[in-house]
């Protein structure tokens, strides 16, 4: 399998850095309380927090990320974001590298406790770099949301037993999910896809496809021309048919490019990097996401005929 991305860390300015986080370590983080403050640190892990708290007394969660800005490998915390850790109780991180900022951040505020959602998560590799990508495969989802119950439960004692049994409901649903995912397409006769950015790999696993290349070198950072040629040129010599897939939150015209060069319709999944914000709306959010997703890689996949350019 020939990839030709990458997944990059987010990186800060030295300066800037150690500025924001001077403050953090002068105010001691909140003790379990009748306010027990939990901040996400994008969007996915926000809906699976709401899910994992519904209906626990006291608990307040929130969101870090801004959805407009999509999967934060190269988000810079603002001061308004450090404020919001200090008065934290807990910090959620996808983690997997993601993050550039988590020892300096440990340095800084020794009080904030840090949950990395990825941990003993076996990662797929990019290029010799583990990819981050964690939530957007429904099995390495639920992985993840008993890792965070279980880091709710230990930080909030009293409410352990509701944290328990909303994340194993909560992680059941994921991977009956990925279930029915895997079975709906089993029987695609595409199987092979050609992927924009590189956050399909474990929701590829998940379904037995295969990625035979990833079109942006790096985040944000549009091909060259010899690039895309040689995407090309792969697709082509590739035997059977090959789809390409982009996300509906990184659209990018190279992707459009490489479609009209190679004649064939450019598919747009949605990675759940965005959504509502409003708890009941967001709790579903994953779930409405994957629902689409799945009508689109019918099309795409060659279960269902192509009426559109594209999705």
């Amino acid at each position: 399998m020939k990839l030709l991305g990458r997944c990059r860390s987010a990186r800060f300015g030295s300066t800037l850095i150690f500025a924001l986080l001077a403050a953090c370590g002068a105010r001691p983080a909140p003790p379990p309380s009748a306010n027990f403050q939990v901040v996400a640190e994008f969007y996915p892990l926000y809906v699976t927090l709401l899910n994992l708290t519904d209906g626990v007394p006291g608990v307040q969660v929130s969101n870090l990320v801004p959805t407009a800005t999509g999967c934060p490998e190269d988000y810079q915390l603002t001061p308004g974001d450090m404020n919001t850790l200090t008065g934290a109780n807990i910090f959620v991180v996808n983690g997997a590298g993601l993050e550039g900022y988590l020892d300096k951040l440990a340095a800084q505020c020794p009080r904030l406790k840090v949950v990395d959602a990825s941990a003993g998560i076996d990662l797929l590799k990019v290029n010799g770099e583990n990819n981050s990508h964690l939530w957007v495969s429904p099995l390495t989802a639920a992985r993840q949301t008993r890792n965070i119950a279980a880091a709710l439960a230990a930080a909030d004692p009293v409410h352990a037993s509701l944290y328990q049994k909303n994340g194993e409901a909560y992680a059941t649903r994921l991977e009956t999910l990925a279930a029915h995912l895997r079975d709906a397409l089993s029987t695609a006769p595409v199987r092979r896809f050609v992927a924009f950015h590189d956050s399909l790999p474990y929701l590829a696993r998940d379904l037995n496809l295969d990625m035979v290349a990833i079109l942006e070198p790096a985040p944000g950072q549009n091909p060259s021309a010899r690039e895309l040629a040689d995407v090309a040129e792969l697709v082509r010599s590739t035997p059977g048919p090959v789809a390409l897939l982009s996300e509906i939150d990184a659209r990018n015209p190279a992707a459009e490019v490489l479609s009209r060069e190679l004649g064939r319709p450019l598919y747009n999944l949605d990675t759940v990097t965005a959504g509502p914000l409003e708890p009941a709306e967001a709790r579903e959010a994953y779930f409405h996401a994957m629902d689409k997703n799945l009508s689109v890689l019918r099309i795409a996949l060659g279960l269902e005929a192509n009426t559109a350019q594209s999705h």
